[in-house]
């Protein structure tokens, strides 16, 4: 089962990034409108994590029987690591001979194995994107075993179990904002420790799980365009009216949000969902990945090559990001996905797209 319109989705939340990391300052992105969006939808990455829960159970949940562990695991090292690895050398040869920066030798290794989300105060040492990389390869690690006891369970247990995951959650981020004195070492514990958000990719498991269970009645199927929209326009009211939850939405406060958003978008049968399915529109959320994780080694060598004057042009933005996406392009297409099939070509059962 492979959910176009929520390719596109992804890519605009990549695009998202990028633009927070890079872009604001730069023209359209600058004005008043666009900037508070960029600034105040700090929710993007933890919707990636939703988005993963809810796309691996819609694949998986099916086949929840027929597939082991250790086929899902290297069907993900194959689709995650030969391209990790790949930006993490780009990167550190660029930290190195570039930058003249000379990283620890720990900082080396557990961003060479993904580990850095787990390690706070080295999270963002290299390829600091990345870090939401890492948070993912901890899920994938437990994703096997979830989905089997999720698949066994009743909804309305699931839906107990997923609410006060996500009230627990929801909590531990707002003490630990208000009682943890800030630094290095605990941003990054509050921010990008796995465990932290796990209840986000729980909530999209669950999601995609009443889907697969057909839990989602008729009415609110054929309603769904319309909930669809409202879900958009509440995101737009939390995005630019002043609120207290502005705060705290980082770590997946706003996964019923996500829920609603989602479970609309998959039932929606209008020209808005017809749109996100266009097959070019899809295509982009392929590179979403590759934008996450090429955005800073792009970044590095293409600031080599723009002079000073040009750096404060409204096209400095818009030129980097044509390259990067042209790399990323490049990369998924003639790098990805080949040496996916290779890694792949033993495997009996058919490759999965996610």
């Amino acid at each position: 089962m492979y959910f176009k319109p929520l390719n596109f989705i992804r890519f605009l939340l990549a695009f998202g990034v990028v633009l927070f990391h890079y872009g604001v300052k730069y023209y359209p992105f600058n004005t008043p409108l666009l900037k508070t969006f960029i600034l105040n939808s700090g929710f993007r990455v933890s919707f990636f994590f939703f988005i993963s829960g809810f796309v691996m159970t819609l694949v998986y949940g099916p086949q929840v029987t027929t597939v082991s562990p250790t086929q899902f695991y290297k069907k993900r090292f194959t689709r995650i690591f030969p391209v990790y690895w790949f930006a993490f050398i780009f990167t550190l040869l660029l930290v190195l001979f570039v930058n003249h920066s000379s990283p620890k030798g720990l900082v080396v290794i557990i961003h060479g194995l993904g580990l850095q989300s787990i390690l706070p105060g080295f999270v963002l040492d290299l390829n600091y994107p990345t870090w939401s990389i890492s948070v993912e390869l901890f899920f994938y690690a437990l994703f096997p075993f979830i989905l089997k006891w999720l698949m066994k369970q009743t909804n309305r247990f699931l839906f107990y179990i997923t609410a006060a995951v996500w009230v627990l959650q929801s909590l531990q981020h707002i003490l630990f904002m208000a009682f943890i004195s800030y630094s290095k070492h605990s941003e990054e514990f509050m921010n990008a420790f796995p465990l932290w958000h796990f209840g986000t990719f729980f909530a999209g498991m669950f999601s995609a799980r009443l889907i697969l269970s057909n839990a989602i009645p008729l009415k609110l199927q054929r309603r769904a365009s319309v909930v669809f929209v409202l879900t958009g326009l509440l995101f737009l009211s939390i995005i630019f009216i002043p609120n207290p939850l502005m705060r705290y939405i980082h770590n997946g406060l706003l996964s019923p949000l996500f829920a609603v958003f989602v479970l609309s978008l998959f039932y929606d049968a209008s020209f808005i969902g017809r749109t996100l399915a266009l097959k070019p529109l899809s295509r982009l959320g392929d590179l979403s990945y590759g934008l996450f994780i090429f955005q800073y080694p792009i970044w590095i060598v293409y600031n080599q090559f723009i002079t000073p004057s040009f750096i404060e042009s409204n096209w400095f933005f818009t030129l980097y990001f044509g390259i990067l996406l042209v790399f990323s392009w490049g990369v998924n297409s003639y790098v990805e996905k080949p040496l996916l099939l290779y890694l792949r070509r033993d495997d009996s059962n058919k490759a999965v797209k996610i």
